[in-house]
């Protein structure tokens, strides 16, 4: 992947991110609404998804998207915005 298909797919990350936010406030008030919970799901699906993807091609944008093998390097590495380029 080359640095267009990582902004593409760190877009997309935050698009599904503000969608299950924004389902996720909806459900607070609508504990009940099948169709939302249903939404919910999916959003949740794609963004585990994609943020695997990414930490597969890139590197991990959160904790429970780093592969922890015989080194923790989730603290060692530089963050996404310290790269060159930024996020």
């Amino acid at each position: 992947m080359n640095q267009y298909d990582k902004k593409k797919l760190l877009n997309y990350i935050d698009a599904v991110s503000f969608a299950l936010i924004d389902t996720n406030l909806y459900l607070d008030t609508h504990p009940n609404d099948k169709k939302a919970m249903d939404h919910f799901n999916q959003y949740q699906k794609a963004r585990k998804q994609a943020l695997k993807e990414y930490a597969r091609n890139f590197e991990p944008l959160t904790i429970d998207s780093a592969d922890i093998d015989d080194h923790f390097t989730w603290a060692t590495d530089s963050w996404p915005w310290m790269k060159r380029g930024g996020c």
